[in-house]
Formats: C-alpha cells, structure tokens, sequence
C-alpha cells in the first residue's frame, strides 16, 4: 500500500535543515536540552514543549513497531492509527507508523513560499519542498514523539492514490429520485406490479478529487424492497415506465406498516445501484481499497395493495 511505501521513502529521503540524515524512529535524548522542540499545534500556531515526560524517555519502540505492524496495508481495512488530525488541520497527507499517527505539512503553513524556506542544506536538490513531519501517540494523549523538519521531492511525487480515490468516490452526488409503480395510486395482488426510479436519469456520475483523479459511477441496477417482506428485487437500471422491474404481490397490504391516503400500505423501497472505475487524464487507474460500487440512499414510498373480488366482463 501507498502509505507503507511512502513511510519507507520518507525514512530513505528525508533530510533535517542541518543537513543530516533522520529517520522515523524517535530514541531518548542524550540531554535534557534535547527534550524541547518547538511543535506547531495548529496551522501557524507554535509551542515549545517536553518530549521527555514519560517514564521511557521521549522514544517509542525501536524501529517504531506495534502489536499492529506498520499500518495502512490490507485494502478496504480501517487505518490502524487515528489519521483525523489530516482534515482537521489540513495536513497534505497522514500515514500509520507502528502505534504513531504522522502527519506531513510540504509544505509547512508557516513557511508556505520557497522564500520563507530556510536555505537548502548542500547537495539538496534543487526542485526539494521544505516539509515538516510531526507523529503523534493515539488517542487521547496524542503526544509529539516525533518532530523534523526535512526536504522531500515535490509533493506530486507523493499522490496517495487510495486517498484521492475516495475524495472523488466522495464527491458523487446520488440523483433525486421516487420509487414509482404502475398501477398507479394502487397495486392489486395477483396482478403485475411495475417499478422504476422517477426522476432518475441513466447518465454517468462524476467526482474528481484536488490531483484531478476522476470517480465515474455508471449504472448498473436498480434495487426494490416490495416492503411485505420478499427478498429484495435486483432489477435493470430503469429510470421510466416499464414492465422491466414488476412484482406481483399474494396478499393485500391490510397489516402494512406504512400509510397511503389513510389506508394500510407496503413500505415499498428502492435505491440505484452504479459500478465505479476511476481515471486520471482519460487512463483508466487501478487502485487499491478504493470503492468500486456507488449505491443510493433508499428511497421509501408507500405501496397499497388491495384484493380484486371480481372482474364483470360486459357481454
């Protein structure tokens, strides 16, 4: 996974301002003095603060391992840290080491332009974005255990594809629709039910994320709940009368749990269901944990149901 990789880069990559190599894994301090470090606690807002107050010195284990291992691998898991500081503080882009979150400003809020940027350590190159790493400890304490300044490669070098995937997937709005049947008003059991979504139309949805990835969500089904307790229909993408999605239903709705113009009626349901892919300039990507279905919310409408006593056919 991106997040794993983009670990071990940092770790291969990154350089302090001084000019010497770090790494991702915090050991004690050697003085007192080493305890302080100036820690930014919101986007421009700085604190010097004691790393040192823990019984173990201001390290972690080595090589910052945990009972969970290096974090991020395993598709569509849960992060195995807590990333929320990302979006609260606008970070550009948070991974999981061992039981630390990190977090990765590139650059810093407080130096936002390469004018503001301290001078490049030699042998820098020359395309480097002054960055700041900060890891925390999880929830509640969140502690700063790791704190560095560095140089990195430009941040496009360092696109999380599964992040972007679900900002895009995120930005695909559901169509406004009703579950319509015909007969209309009324359906009567033993008879054909039709349904579709009303308002719905069968075009593509899109969402694009801030690096230009596109989420396209194509139809593909649409989903009815008859509401009398049936197994749920799986239907064609159907968005206009027609005998393409029907149901016939064995008994009146007289112990329905919904209400149609005062009268017992089925809580009939319905969502669209769409296949997404995801591109970037045209290409079809493939990524990893990113979501391939789009569904709908559920879409309710009342469906009574009546009993025919007897058809007179005029002679």
């Amino acid at each position: 996974m991106l997040t794993r990789r983009l670990t071990h880069v940092l770790m291969a990559a990154a350089t302090l301002v001084a000019g010497t190599v770090i790494t991702l894994v915090q050991v004690t301090p050697a003085s007192a003095d080493d305890c302080i470090q100036q820690v930014e606690i919101s986007p421009g807002v700085w604190v010097y603060t004691n790393i040192c107050d823990d019984d173990e010195g201001g390290g972690g284990d080595e090589g910052g391992g945990g009972d969970e291992g290096g974090g991020g691998d395993g598709g569509n898991a849960e992060p195995e840290c807590y990333l929320g500081r990302e979006d609260q503080f606008d970070y550009d882009w948070s991974y999981c080491e061992g039981d630390l979150s990190c977090y990765v400003y590139s650059p810093p809020p407080s130096a936002p332009d390469p004018e503001d940027w301290p001078e490049k350590p030699a042998g820098t190159p020359d395309d480097a974005v002054y960055a700041v790493l900060t890891c925390f400890t999880q929830p509640p304490e969140e502690d700063v255990v790791i704190y560095e300044n560095m140089w990195l490669p430009p941040p496009e070098d360092y696109v999380n594809w599964e992040q972007e995937a679900l900002q895009a997937f995120g930005r695909l709005a559901a169509p406004e629709f009703d579950l319509a049947f015909n007969p209309p008003q009324r359906a009567y059991v033993t008879l054909d039910t039709w349904y579709w979504a009303e308002g719905a139309t069968d075009d593509e949805l899109t969402g694009t994320s801030a690096a230009g990835l596109v989420a396209i969500a194509t139809p593909e089904r649409l989903e009815v709940r008859p509401g009398d307790g049936s197994p749920t229909l799986t239907c064609p993408f159907t968005v206009a009368q027609s005998d393409a999605c029907s149901y016939v239903y064995a008994r009146a709705s007289i112990d329905g749990t919904a209400t149609a113009d005062g009268q017992p009626a089925y809580e009939g349901q319905a969502r669209l269901v769409y296949t997404v892919r995801f591109e970037l300039d045209g290409e079809v990507m493939e990524i990893d944990g990113a979501p391939v279905v789009f569904e709908t919310p559920w879409q309710t409408t009342p469906v009574p149901v009546a009993e025919i006593q007897a058809i007179v056919e005029d002679t």
